[in-house]
């Protein structure tokens, strides 16, 4: 890392954040020192500052309640943020397996197998199955780029990505469930925008506007999927109203961020609640996702489906009104 000597540094309003602007900053200021920079609130674009600032290796990006202006001006807006250090690209897949004996095994070949676009390393968090998973994901260790994490019992899925996370140490977070309903070939499209640096949040969408049902199944309990399909429609029609969003598809698992996307934010985690609350609470910092199609074979309640069709949207929508409306957009785990 480079050694300046300036424990803070200002950007005045009017100023554009060229790269060259923000190489002279980070060159001036010593390690862990902040940056400043005011804003026209007219102008600001919270996500595209961001990925600027991420680029120049600043870390630690919030805006301050009230801006640093002398002038008091409302339509100011001061951004704060730390020299870090600069890092080259990293993508950590979370993995978390429960009981998932019958598909685990095929899952982790396509993944480990799989020729990537950009370094990657598996974080796959096992939570005590009844089955053999656990024996299976045991023969994994042997991958340089493999970490294991046993987890004593299960304490819900978000919670076991949230564990998987604290283990990561990739600049960018994917999360992949233990089963087979997404193809891993889809991330290649995924990653680009995160690659080129056009966005810090992807996510895969499921949705097919020539046909919503995204999920079907065969046999007695074939009714389950125009039930979860239906659910899926009224759930995505109600997150985006209370968003103020235009996602297809805000519950798909395939979501891919940069972990700055996660600072100053006390995650609740629990069960499948995480999967609203990570798109809630980006989308209010102000990270509004690029969604890429993909491709999605749903897996039925016999093949080992876990969605429960009461307390799963139920989890949801308290999410949905913690993080939308009962938190702050930064809580810094206060709250």
């Amino acid at each position: 890392m480079n050694q300046g000597t300036l424990s803070r540094y200002e950007i005045e309003e009017g100023r554009e954040l060229t790269k060259e602007l923000l190489e002279t900053a980070y060159e001036s200021l010593s390690p862990g020192a902040e940056l400043f920079i005011v804003r026209n609130k007219d102008a600001f674009d919270f996500h595209k500052d961001s990925i600027r600032l991420i680029q120049a290796g600043f870390e630690q990006i919030a805006p301050l309640k009230e801006n640093r202006d002398a002038s008091n001006r409302k339509d100011l807006v001061t951004l704060r943020c730390k020299k870090g250090e600069k890092r080259e690209k990293l993508l950590s897949i979370v993995i978390p397996v429960f009981n998932e004996e019958a598909t685990v095994r095929t899952l982790l070949d396509s993944l480990v197998e799989k020729k990537w676009p950009m370094p990657v390393e598996f974080v796959i968090v096992e939570s005590n199955s009844s089955d053999a998973t656990r024996e299976i994901v045991k023969t994994y260790g042997k991958y340089d780029n493999v970490t294991l994490v046993f987890e004593d019992q299960p304490a819900g899925k978000g919670n076991g990505v949230l564990n998987g996370i604290r283990h990561a140490s990739g600049t960018h977070i994917a999360i992949q469930d233990g089963d087979l309903e997404y193809d891993v070939n889809d991330y290649d499209k995924l990653l680009a925008p995160l690659i080129a640096d056009e966005t810090l949040f992807v996510l895969g969408s499921r949705y097919n506007k020539d046909d919503w049902h995204m999920r079907k199944f065969s046999g007695k309990r074939a009714w389950l999927a125009d039930y979860l399909n239906l659910g899926q429609t009224l759930l995505t029609w109600l997150l985006n109203t209370a968003c103020g969003s235009k996602l297809s598809d805000p519950f798909t698992m395939y979501k891919i961020f940069h972990r700055e996307c996660m600072y100053g934010i006390n995650f609740i985690g629990g069960n499948f609640g995480l999967d609203w609350e990570l798109v809630i609470r980006f989308l209010r910092k102000g990270y509004t996702p690029i969604e890429r199609p993909i491709s999605y074979k749903a897996r039925s309640y016999e093949e080992g489906k876990h969605i429960a069709l009461l307390k799963t949207p139920l989890e949801g929508l308290r999410m949905l009104w913690h993080c939308r409306f009962a938190s702050r957009v930064y809580d810094y785990g206060n709250e």
